[in-house]
């Protein structure tokens, strides 16, 4: 619509200005010097029209062959461009597929084309890499660097990775250490000297990291938290190692509040304490950690606890069975106190009644022992069977023989009921 009435518009302007000069079409001279020109002032007009257009041809021109080189230029760094991409596309995909020394031919190839060199480097090296080209891989990680300085964490992270993967644990720590100063909240940074450090085994420097690691996004809180067990793990085993138990103790207390609440590690403090023989310090940790907030690992740690004088031992965990009258673990842990007290009576009772609840192979071959020394031997034979075949095959055992193990002949039904019902007389051999 615009483009007709646009024609319209000059149509009507043409007959205007050609009505014009045939009904006037005016006079004019040129004079120079002794020439002079007479021509009507209509063709004087045309031919200053004729003369722009010429004038701006010429320009035109002139301005068109002045760009030919330049524009040439551009063409041709196009094509090469064009050619680089290809060249990384291709790269990349031989690169994916498994094959290393054409893409690192064809990633080199076109670097000195490519808008981004740096991605050609960078996949170059890990080319050489998979190669087992170390040399050349830090040369293209080098030349990397220098196409782009602004680039020096990207190419340091990789340069990490790639020592890592070929376990220069030395080398990679160097660069890890160096990109904490560069950049000392970076994320995967701490990640990937976490990662180191666990193959290393410094636990010291791990734990050390941790704070960071809690506070990134780059591990979840599950995986940090299962860290800080090993971490810990690793720390206390290095302590009983030294057979420091103060030492053991005070890097305990030194531990923020929440972790030291937190029943693993306080089980991996336990296990550490055991170890040195400060069984009386592990029972008031674990009576504590079990009257504040209830854990069955825990629990059965404290069964495990040999003190001189179970008596007292035997009433505290008696006490948590009101509250927790369903708890295999205690009731196995209640099972072995009595039985360290020469309570064989109870200690029958408590492993009958941990078997009804939670059947497992080293509660059978214990209750065994036990029913060899009060001269029950063919009760005893059956539960040694019962007990290897759930260590060996594991529950499908029972399953497969059709043993209900609450069901058994000699196990009393509702045994732990009536233990919570009555704690001090139901115990008979």
């Amino acid at each position: 619509m615009r483009l007709l009435f646009a024609a319209l518009l000059a149509m009507l302007v043409t007959g205007a200005a050609v009505h014009w000069a045939l009904r006037d079409p005016g006079y004019a001279v040129l004079a120079w010097g002794h020439w002079s020109v007479e021509l009507s002032l209509v063709d004087l007009l045309v031919v200053l029209a004729l003369c722009f257009v010429l004038l701006y041809g010429l320009i035109r021109l002139i301005a068109r062959v002045w760009r030919t080189p330049r524009d040439l230029s551009a063409r041709l760094h196009l094509r090469r461009a064009e050619r680089a991409r290809r060249g990384l596309t291709r790269g990349l995909i031989e690169l994916a597929e498994g094959r290393w020394k054409e893409s690192e031919k064809l990633l080199i190839r076109s670097a000195s084309g490519s808008q981004t060199p740096l991605l050609n480097y960078l996949a170059a090296a890990r080319s050489a890499q998979m190669q087992q080209a170390y040399d050349r891989r830090d040369e293209y990680l080098r030349r990397g660097l220098e196409s782009n300085p602004n680039a020096q964490v990207a190419v340091e992270l990789t340069q990490a990775e790639l020592q890592l993967a070929h376990g220069q644990t030395e080398q990679a720590l160097a660069t890890l250490n160096h990109l904490r100063e560069v950049a000392p909240d970076h994320a995967y940074v701490s990640k990937l000297l976490g990662r180191l450090y666990i193959q290393l085994n410094d636990w010291e420097a791990l734990a050390k990291l941790l704070p960071r690691l809690r506070r990134t996004t780059a591990i979840s809180p599950d995986r940090v938290e299962d860290l800080e067990i090993k971490v810990f793990g690793g720390l206390f085993a290095r302590q009983t190692e030294q057979a420091d138990l103060s030492r053991l103790s005070g890097f305990w207390e030194a531990l923020p509040r929440k972790s030291r609440q937190r029943p693993e590690l306080i089980g991996l403090y336990v296990d550490q304490l055991i170890a040195l023989g400060a069984t009386e310090q592990a029972e008031r940790l674990l009576a504590r950690s079990l009257n504040r907030s209830w854990s069955d690992a825990l629990a059965a740690r404290y069964g495990m606890l040999s003190l001189p004088e179970p008596t007292q031992q035997l009433k505290q965990a008696e006490s948590w069975l009101r509250s927790n009258p369903h708890s295999g673990a205690l009731l196995l842990s209640l099972a072995r106190i009595s039985r360290g007290a020469q309570l064989w009576g109870k200690a029958r009772s408590y492993y009958e009644a941990s078997l009804a609840e939670n059947p497992g192979g080293e509660a059978y071959l214990e209750l065994g022992e036990l029913l060899v020394q009060i001269g029950e031997n063919d009760a005893a034979c059956d539960c040694y069977h019962r007990g290897l075949s759930l260590l060996i095959h594991g529950a499908q055992a029972l399953e497969k023989a059709n043993i209900r193990p609450e069901r058994d002949r000699y196990l009393r039904p509702q045994i732990s009921e009536r233990l919570v019902n009555d704690v001090d007389d139901i115990y008979t051999v």
